[in-house]
């Protein structure tokens, strides 16, 4: 991943206290649903190019990886990458009955997705006063992704991970922004930070 971060000090520190807020809204909802403790990962934001994008959330035989794009005032695309591991014992606390079948460990993913993705830009839009609308999930397989098509060149990239207590599941969401929304962004910062 790139180190090189197109952010002031201050903008990066208040962007990483607003995701801080933001993520861990998105636990709560999710825990609450799920009646189990989830911890969060201290956000990390980065900027990088199409191909560090594709090796941040390169295929892996152990993940589920799910993508849905945001519009308003800022836009850009939601990535998830769940693991395998642990995501029947979710289901089962999302009230799945065993045995799954294939659909529904697929509403699962989906689920799981828009529930953390969905509060997550939720909280930030709210707490930058902008308006976004994220669309619905769907599920991708990055080895046949074109990430080289992507509509930036450089992207910001917030990444969070989430643990769930008591199983071995996990779930990393990276948000990715273009370059007129990474400029609304920190116009925005800037307000706020005064």
């Amino acid at each position: 991943m790139s180190s090189v971060i197109p952010l002031t000090e201050d903008q990066r520190d208040a962007l990483q206290e607003l995701l801080n807020i933001s993520m861990g809204q998105a636990a709560n909802s999710l825990a609450h649903l799920i009646e189990t403790q989830i911890g969060i990962s201290i956000p990390k934001i980065a900027s990088v190019t199409p191909n560090e994008l594709f090796g941040l959330i390169q295929q892996n035989d152990q993940a589920f990886y799910t993508r849905q794009s945001f519009l308003g005032d800022v836009h850009g695309e939601v990535m998830s990458v769940l693991s395998r591991k642990g995501l029947k014992e979710v289901a089962k606390l999302l009230e799945y009955e065993e045995p799954l079948s294939k659909e529904d460990v697929q509403e699962t993913i989906l689920e799981l997705s828009n529930i953390l993705a969905g509060a997550c830009l939720a909280g930030l839009s709210e707490q930058l006063e902008l308006n976004t609308n994220l669309n619905m999930p769907t599920l991708f397989a990055p080895h046949k992704a074109t990430f080289s098509d992507l509509q930036w060149e450089n992207s910001l990239v917030m990444e969070v991970q989430f643990d769930i207590e008591f199983s071995s599941f996990s779930m990393r969401v990276v948000f990715c922004l273009d370059h007129d929304s990474f400029n609304r962004l920190t116009q925005t910062l800037d307000e706020l930070l005064g």
